[in-house]
């Protein structure tokens, strides 16, 4: 669901790489047209709502049809909003990213997580029940990968840390979509969520940061997370260290983002199943605390 204005090469390009075949609704039925149209045979949408003005627009006002269309006859869906300003009321509630259609990273992350999601619809559908102590809980191999990756090369160590933690999250019962190595760092490396928690806890979005950060670097760090957080309304943002200087301790939170210490992770979730963690980590968030 687009306008024929917007460059789509990078997204259509995503999608390319992702193994998925596209259709235009300009070429099944546009506009009110999509009621009649058989969407059973498509396993979800996106829509690209562009830049520029918006109002008075006949063919946004078409997109924003489609958009109903689709979440009537409730076919998975991802609106990619072109900045500047926030998506309108009326997107609310649908999975939405604000982000330029030029962004590689944003999309790869995003529309990554979004398939994934996807992919686990028909099994977080399902009446999900409270774990047992033992389900997901993470194995004690972790103290050792993570003594391992503290003892790797300085070049390589960043690297071992965001994929221990990547890892953890995934054997914690996580839905995981990590930012591909060479790519840029823009303040997020792991996107994720929990089957059945979609509503709940939305979308944890994850920045990792290996050695150890002094207090202003821990507190720019946070505000990157937060502006991504916010921007992709997300449901938390989370920033997992290793070490931090004493003073650190005392940063504040920023908005919509919690942070912890790699060991007190690991603690947390030999404790408690993931879900639990992170609905404390966003209800300490929320408050500010």
């Amino acid at each position: 669901m687009a306008l024929s204005g917007p460059d789509l090469s990078m997204l259509l390009a995503v999608l390319a790489d992702q193994a998925v075949d596209v259709d235009f609704t300009s070429d099944i039925a546009a506009g009110v047209g999509l009621a009649d149209a058989d969407l059973d045979q498509f396993d979800f949408a996106v829509a690209v709502i562009p830049a520029g003005p918006r109002e008075d627009n006949a063919g946004v006002s078409a997109i924003y049809i489609e958009i109903g269309v689709a979440a009537a006859r409730e076919l998975p869906l991802l609106v990619v909003v072109e900045p500047p300003g926030p998506p309108a009321p009326a997107l609310a509630g649908l999975t939405t990213v604000i982000t330029q259609m030029d962004n590689e990273e944003a999309l790869r992350l995003q529309l990554g997580l979004f398939l994934r999601w996807v992919q686990a619809a028909p099994r977080a559908q399902r009446v999900v029940q409270p774990p047992a102590s033992s389900q997901h809980l993470v194995p004690a191999a972790y103290a050792a990968r993570l003594r391992a990756a503290r003892m790797s090369p300085p070049d390589q160590r960043g690297m071992a840390f965001e994929q221990l933690v990547s890892d953890l999250f995934r054997d914690a019962g996580a839905q995981v979509e990590q930012r591909p190595p060479g790519d840029p760092d823009l303040g997020v490396d792991i996107a994720a969520f929990i089957p059945g928690e979609e509503q709940r806890l939305g979308t944890l979005m994850v920045q990792v940061k290996s050695g150890t950060l002094a207090g202003h670097a821990l507190q720019d760090e946070q505000q990157r997370l937060s502006a991504q957080v916010l921007q992709a309304r997300a449901g938390l943002g989370l920033l997992v260290y290793d070490q931090v200087t004493p003073g650190a301790r005392k940063v504040p939170p920023a908005p919509l983002v919690f942070h912890l210490g790699i060991d007190d992770l690991l603690a947390e979730l030999e404790a408690r199943p993931l879900s639990a963690v992170l609905a404390r980590a966003r209800n300490r968030a929320v408050h500010g605390m």
